[in-house]
């Protein structure tokens, strides 16, 4: 995948040689890309997306992207929020993005206080992970983020591109007092499907891949015990259960993002979450 640059903000989207879409900038820093109809659905938009916001901000010193999308473009809105743009506004006609530099923030000396402990779920898409977790009583807070990877201060879209190693993650801060290791676990096998090798639902990729993740030896033999008897109930078990290694905050962004837009995309049905809100009578 090139980025070509052909002049009066104007650019060339190429694959292999051959021009898959056009992309053109105005003087506010709007996007208007296209990518050809035969063409579509091979991930062009997405990897173009990325490759010309890097050139925008680095290149062409723009700190804000913005973009317009008309409401009914599912796959344009798709793309824009896979890749870090958030939304501002909407019309009756139209949803307005921007996207911003933020630098991630990796939380070595993150302590939960007393009497709280802290765990690491990697279970897809982190959106509808922390809108699960935050169901349960006990939990004190949530942050999403990116667990045991390569690269420095990683950002979303470099995530996205599978070579960093990071899953999206959820930091789950809880009171030891109200709620244990083994209800969180509990919860989170509602939330994922422990036999898929690739990702979690129709997201696939490195960054979607199951994982615990603990920072002390009392939770992670907690773990260590709990998987020993789920990993008997599947053929197949694909859950990552290590030390964590490194995390970083994402952008802020990410931070409560279905609280900030409920109707976004989520993989956690309302039958799952159900029956995590069922946990808290147990």
């Amino acid at each position: 995948m090139e980025i070509n640059y052909l002049g009066n903000n104007s650019f060339e989207i190429t694959s292999d040689g051959k021009n898959v879409g056009e992309v053109t900038l105005n003087d506010k820093a709007e996007i208007r890309f296209e990518i050809k109809k035969d063409m579509r659905g091979e991930h062009f938009a997405s990897r173009g997306l990325y490759d010309i916001t890097a050139y925008i901000h680095k290149e062409l010193h723009e700190p804000i992207i913005h973009a317009i999308v008309e409401k009914d473009n599912e796959m344009a809105i798709h793309v824009l929020e896979h890749n870090g743009y958030e939304i501002i506004s909407k019309d009756e006609k139209n949803i307005y993005f921007e996207h911003r530099i933020e630098e991630t923030r990796r939380d070595d000396y993150y302590t939960p206080g007393e009497n709280k402990g802290v765990i690491y779920l990697a279970g897809g898409c982190f959106w509808g992970m922390e809108r699960a977790f935050k169901l349960l009583d006990g939990v004190c807070e949530t942050k999403v983020g990116y667990a045991n990877g390569h690269v420095k201060n990683p950002t979303y879209e470099e995530v996205c591109r599978h070579e960093t190693g990071y899953r999206e993650c959820l930091r789950i801060t809880y009171d030891t007092g109200k709620i244990s290791v083994e209800k969180i676990l509990k919860a989170y096998f509602i939330c994922v499907d422990p036999t898929q090798a690739d990702g979690q639902g129709g997201d696939i990729g490195e960054q979607y891949l199951l994982g615990i993740y603990t920072k002390d030896e009392k939770t992670k033999d907690i773990v260590d015990k709990y998987l020993d008897e789920e990993r008997k109930k599947h053929k197949a078990f694909y859950v990552e259960n290590k030390a964590l290694e490194c995390f970083y905050e994402a952008e802020e962004y990410h931070q409560d993002y279905l609280l900030k837009h409920p109707g976004g995309y989520c993989h956690i049905t309302f039958v799952e979450l159900e029956k995590i809100k069922e946990l808290n009578n147990d």
